[in-house]
């Protein structure tokens, strides 16, 4: 974020609610509202005003932590907003393809490594014996069954609700 060019083009074509809202929604663990401030280029008094909106939203969650509250991405939210996309993107026969899939791709680690859980696979890659490249394809490996079964619980239930979402009128 050092590139006066930039900062100056997205302070000037996004609001200070919107850099806050981009800033909080890309982080990977709850930060303080002086960080997302600094990130997001407004003063931190602008940013918790923002933080509280959102917070009220349900787009943010708060965490007391020793030095003051973090904020980071609410889990439900960012849950449903994946799912919106996919139900957007994809019909129900595309989606169903994806499973498949993702059902593959859990299945050939679940062989290569011969574990049942990605924290089956990261306790082997403890194992003696097992070297540091090894143990670090291994943690890869359990962090991509993470990611694929989360992705997959995503497209389920996108597909047991597709037509809830996807529903173009409005309930009376």
């Amino acid at each position: 974020m050092d590139d006066p060019d930039w900062e100056a083009t997205w302070q000037e074509h996004a609001s200070a609610f919107d850099r806050v809202r981009a800033v909080v929604l890309a982080v990977s663990e709850p930060r303080s509202a002086e960080w997302i401030a600094d990130h997001a280029r407004v003063a931190e008094s602008t940013a918790r005003d923002h933080l509280d909106r959102l917070t009220d939203m349900g787009v943010v969650t708060t965490h007391a932590v020793e030095s003051g509250t973090t904020y980071g991405p609410d889990p439900a939210y960012v849950r449903f907003r994946e799912i919106r996309e996919l139900t957007g993107e994809y019909d129900s026969d595309e989606l169903s393809g994806f499973v498949v899939d993702l059902k593959e791709s859990i299945a050939e680690l679940r062989e290569a490594y011969d574990a049942d859980t990605p924290g089956a696979l990261r306790a082997a890659a403890t194992e003696p014996g097992v070297d540091a490249d090894e143990a670090q394809q291994m943690r890869r490996a359990a962090s991509d069954w993470e990611h694929y079964a989360y992705r997959l619980s995503l497209l389920e239930d996108a597909i047991t609700r597709y037509d809830e979402y996807t529903a173009t009128e409005t309930p009376a």
